[in-house]
């Protein structure tokens, strides 16, 4: 199994234990009733060393939600972000390294509805 599905394992596996939600799921689905996560689009570079495999790997993670303001939206952010902090430092036989936050941001997206988004980068070698 490469490293990029089983981050994506661990990461799905941690975004369900976020309290509040109402589900995780890889695109935005049709119909779901907020707040919920969507783990959006992964990028992985080449982060290894002369003889060691290496990956750097950028997700990001929508968090969905409706109300007059952002606050609950805002919370979620950080709860997600202390979801993807305490990921298992061995994953899929690498080890992982650093969990950075690169970003955060919150706005409102279609019919009023606010988007969260949590970007991360992970960097891991193999084992």
């Amino acid at each position: 199994m490469s490293f990029e599905t089983a981050l994506q394992e661990a990461v799905l596996v941690a975004l369900r234990e976020v309290p509040g939600t109402n589900g995780v799921f890889l695109e935005r689905p049709a119909r779901a009733s907020v707040p919920y996560l969507v783990l959006a689009e992964m990028l992985s570079a080449d982060w290894g060393a002369k003889g060691i495999a290496g990956r750097e790997v950028r997700l990001s993670v929508r968090v969905h939600d409706a109300g007059e303001s952002w606050t609950r939206t805002a919370a979620l952010q950080g709860e997600v972000a202390r979801a993807l902090e305490a990921l298992p430092r061995t994953i899929g036989g690498w080890s992982v390294g650093t969990v950075m936050l690169v970003r955060a941001r919150t706005a409102r997206g279609a019919g009023g509805q606010w988007v969260g988004t949590v970007e991360f980068r992970i960097r891991a070698m193999e084992a």
